[in-house]
């Protein structure tokens, strides 16, 4: 007897830290074929997606990048219309200021870097690649890294944290209290799963600057992991 065809075909594209959790939500579900291509770099422009798709066969791309990897969500987008599949995105809803909080959005680093501009001491979860636009910073600069590494930081006044998630409340709030910060500055990636360091911040009575997500392209957008296995489900 021939197989039947697979009702959808998804290919997803990993990198956040819920990819493992989206991969167990739609493997082995009867008639969804699935496979995965991680998020490494310059691969995966909006050519080298397109002809990986159509290649495949897939029907949807499910993109499960990094919330702040927009150029990476943007071709994958675009290559989802060149190559005729459907774009799905794993967009965490954001966090959001509480009654009490002494809270500033900013959209760019610019807006940042003037917002923690009137502060001694910042903590930051923003990337190796983000601290040339603090350069002009002048106070004292705690940058968290999840990986080890020897790499100097580009300036005197910065400092690397190194830890590895998941990190509880507890502990953030011992953390920023021991680092004697005044202020931190996070890159709202949203989510439950690394709020900790917000309640800490918000705990401690701190000025907190939130970096806002790149916009997300258009297409349907799924808050966690269990609400992509009910989208997988009604396919």
């Amino acid at each position: 007897m021939t197989p039947k065809a697979p009702r959808a075909r998804i290919l997803v594209l990993g990198g956040a830290g819920e990819t493992a959790a989206v991969l167990a939500a739609v493997r082995g579900r009867a008639g969804l074929e699935v496979d995965v291509v991680r998020d490494d770099g310059a691969m995966l422009d909006r050519a080298g997606l397109a002809q990986m798709l159509r290649d495949g066969g897939w029907t949807h791309l499910l993109d499960v990048t990094h919330g702040f990897a927009g150029a990476i969500s943007t071709a994958a987008a675009a290559a989802c219309s060149d190559a005729g599949a459907r774009y799905v995105l794993l967009r965490r809803p954001a966090w959001t200021p509480q009654a009490g909080d002494r809270w500033t959005d900013v959209t760019d680093m610019t807006a940042a870097r003037a917002a923690i501009a009137p502060f001694a001491r910042v903590f930051t979860n923003v990337g190796r690649a983000m601290l040339p636009d603090l350069a002009a910073f002048d106070g004292r600069l705690f940058v968290r890294q999840t990986t080890q590494h020897d790499a100097p930081p580009p300036r005197s006044n910065m400092r690397y944290v190194f830890g590895s998630p998941p990190f509880s409340h507890d502990a953030e709030v011992a953390l920023l209290r021991d680092l004697a910060v005044d202020a931190v500055l996070f890159r709202n990636t949203g989510g439950a799963a690394s709020e900790t360091k917000v309640t800490a911040a918000r705990a401690l009575g701190l000025q907190m600057v939130m970096l806002s997500r790149p916009v997300a392209p258009t297409g349907t957008h799924l808050p966690d992991a269990a609400a992509v296995a009910r989208w997988a489900g009604n396919l």
